[in-house]
């Protein structure tokens, strides 16, 4: 089975037996995902959202310190999830739903739920600049984790994102 890390790590033994469990693994992914895939306005809605919310922190934090920052991350947060809601379910609404799109749809839930406690635990800390980088590394995750089993293009967005969220831990990085 080949890897991200096969550079790193160097190739693992093959496995037929596994190679044919993730093929159909993927293909379920791909068959769950459809109504999440059917449009690429949710992906350019948040291409767009977190990077302008990340260059946006600074300003946000200087003109009203943590409040601010906890307000510019929340609508953003709020927006994307909105956009991407909206064309969700119309999507599932048109080419139905499954089992196993609901799962990775609490998956993905309880991932937000998780970020919402950490948001809320660095705002008291005082820590509210670290919010991009929380943000985009749990994004990532996702995008490399379960999106990557449905298309492998999220995969590499999910670098990229979390990538983006390693550059927001650098102090002075907006």
């Amino acid at each position: 089975m080949s890897s991200e890390y096969d550079p790193v790590f160097g190739p693992g033994p093959g496995d037929r037996a596994a190679e044919a469990d993730l093929a159909a693994v993927r293909a379920a992914f791909r068959r769950a995902s459809r109504p999440y895939l059917s449009s690429a306005v949710p992906w350019f809605c948040w291409a767009a959202l977190f990077p302008a919310a990340a260059l946006a922190t600074g300003r946000a934090h200087a003109a009203a310190g943590a409040p601010g920052v906890l307000g510019l991350w929340s609508v953003t947060v709020l927006a994307g999830g909105l956009v991407e809601g909206a064309v969700l379910l119309a999507a599932r609404r048109r080419l139905g739903a499954t089992a196993l799109g609901g799962w990775a749809m609490r998956v993905q839930g309880n991932l937000s739920l998780v970020g919402a406690a950490l948001s809320f635990a660095l705002v008291l800390a005082g820590r509210e600049t670290l919010l991009p980088a929380l943000w985009l590394l749990l994004l990532g995750h996702s995008l490399f984790a379960l999106g990557g089993l449905a298309l492998p293009a999220q995969r590499v967005a999910g670098i990229v994102y979390q990538a983006g969220g390693v550059a927001a831990l650098v102090p002075g990085v907006p």
